[in-house]
C-alpha cells in the first residue's frame, strides 16, 4: 500500500484513505485485545483472593491429626480439588452474574431507561439475553402491533407497495421524456435537483458541452421488458490559457496565445435506473485521430451508452486537484482536469 501511495501510477488518494482507515481499525482491535488481558487478569486476581480466603478458612478450622492413610489423602486431594472447581464456577457466575430478561423488557420502562439498561450489559451477558429472548420466543421473532413499534420506522401496507411497484414498472416499460442535452437550456426529464447539482461549481471559463458521438445500434437483453432510451446529461468543458514559458515568451495579456482544453465535467442523468445499487461505468476507446479518444458511460435498464469525444491527455486522478468519480441522487458524476506538462527546449 505505500508502494502504490509513493508510485505515481493509480488512485493515490483511494490509497491514502484506506491507509488512515487502516490505522483507525489496527488501534480499535489492539484496544479490544487490552481490554480483554484487562479482564482476565481482574478475573484470575478475584480467583486467587477466593483462593486464600478459603485455604485461610481451612487453616483455622484443622486440628492436628495423626498421620493420614495415603487412600484418605487422595480422597482428600479429589475432594479439594471438587472444591476449587465449585470456587471458579462461583466466582465466575459473581463476575459474570445473570440478567433478568423480564426487566429489561418491562413494558412499564421509559425507552430511555430501557436503553440505558441494554447498553450497561457486557459482552458475554449480551450474549446471555439474546439466546434466552431467542429460547422463549420458541426460536422465532414475535409478532408486535403497529404502536409498539419505534419511532421513525415506516409501516407500509401491503396493498399500496404492490401498487406502488405496479405503477413503477408499467412507467418503465411505457414511453418517458427522454432527449440528449442542447448546447443551451436544460436537459428535459432531469428534475431540478439534479440541475442544481449538475451546474454546482460552474465558474466563467467553463462552456456546456454537448458534442455526443454517434454509437453502432444497441441490442440488450432487456430491451423487450423495457423501452431503452439515452439518459440526459449536462457536461461542462472547462478551457483556459496555458502560460507556459513558450507562451510567456511569445504571448502577452493583449495578445493570448489560443484557449485550450483543462479538463471536462461530465454529469449523467439516471433518475429511472432499476438497480441503484450498481454504479454506472465509463470507459475509454481510441478512435482514428490520436489527438482524442471516445469515453463511454455504461449504466443498466433502461438506459442505453452514450458516448463523448474528448481530447486524449493524461489525467488528474488526485481529489485534490479536481478530480470526481462519485453517483449519487440519480447523478452520475466525472470531473477530471489535465496534467500540465512543462515546457522544455
Amino acid at each position: 500500500m505505500d508502494a502504490k501511495i509513493r508510485g505515481n501510477s493509480g488512485n493515490k488518494g483511494y490509497w491514502q484513505d484506506l491507509d488512515d482507515q487502516l490505522k483507525v481499525f489496527i488501534a480499535r482491535k489492539r484496544l479490544r485485545e487490552h481490554h480483554g488481558r484487562v479482564l482476565r487478569l481482574q478475573l484470575a486476581i478475584i480467583k486467587e483472593e477466593q483462593k486464600k480466603e478459603i485455604q485461610q478458612q481451612e487453616s483455622e478450622e484443622l486440628l492436628p491429626v495423626a498421620e493420614v492413610p495415603p487412600q484418605v489423602k487422595i480422597q482428600k486431594e479429589e475432594e479439594e480439588e471438587e472444591e476449587e472447581d465449585e470456587d471458579d464456577e462461583k466466582i465466575s457466575k459473581k463476575v459474570r452474574r445473570k440478567i433478568d430478561v423480564q426487566t429489561l423488557d418491562d413494558p412499564e420502562l421509559d425507552e430511555p431507561e430501557r436503553e440505558r439498561k441494554w447498553r450497561a450489559l457486557t459482552g458475554d451477558q449480551l450474549d446471555d439475553v439474546t439466546r434466552e429472548l431467542y429460547r422463549i420466543g420458541c426460536y422465532s421473532p414475535t409478532y408486535i402491533s403497529a404502536d409498539d413499534t419505534m419511532p421513525g420506522i415506516e409501516i407500509l401496507d401491503e396493498q399500496a407497495d404492490v401498487d406502488n411497484l405496479t405503477e413503477r414498472r408499467n412507467r418503465n416499460r411505457g414511453t418517458l421524456p427522454s432527449s440528449s442535452a442542447a448546447s443551451s437550456g436544460a436537459p428535459q426529464g432531469a428534475s431540478s435537483k439534479m440541475m442544481a447539482i449538475a451546474r454546482e461549481g460552474m465558474e466563467a471559463d467553463e462552456s456546456i458541452f454537448g458534442a455526443e458521438e454517434q454509437l453502432a445500434a444497441q441490442r440488450h437483453l432487456w430491451s423487450d421488458k423495457y423501452r431503452p432510451r439515452k439518459p440526459t446529461y449536462l457536461n461542462r468543458v472547462q478551457t483556459g490559457f496555458d502560460w507556459n514559458k513558450y507562451n510567456q515568451t511569445h504571448y502577452d495579456q493583449d495578445n493570448p496565445p489560443p484557449k485550450i482544453v483543462q479538463g471536462y465535467k461530465f454529469n449523467i442523468f439516471y433518475p429511472d435506473l432499476l438497480d441503484m445499487t450498481v454504479a454506472p461505468r465509463f470507459g475509454l476507446t481510441s478512435c482514428e485521430d490520436p489527438d482524442f479518444a471516445i469515453i463511454r458511460f455504461k449504466a443498466g435498464p433502461p438506459y442505453e451508452d452514450i458516448a463523448f469525444k474528448v481530447v486524449n491527455r493524461e489525467w488528474e486522478t488526485l481529489h485534490k486537484n479536481g478530480y470526481k468519480c462519485q453517483f449519487q441522487n440519480g447523478v452520475f458524476q466525472l470531473w477530471f482536469m489535465f496534467k500540465k506538462y512543462r515546457y522544455r527546449r
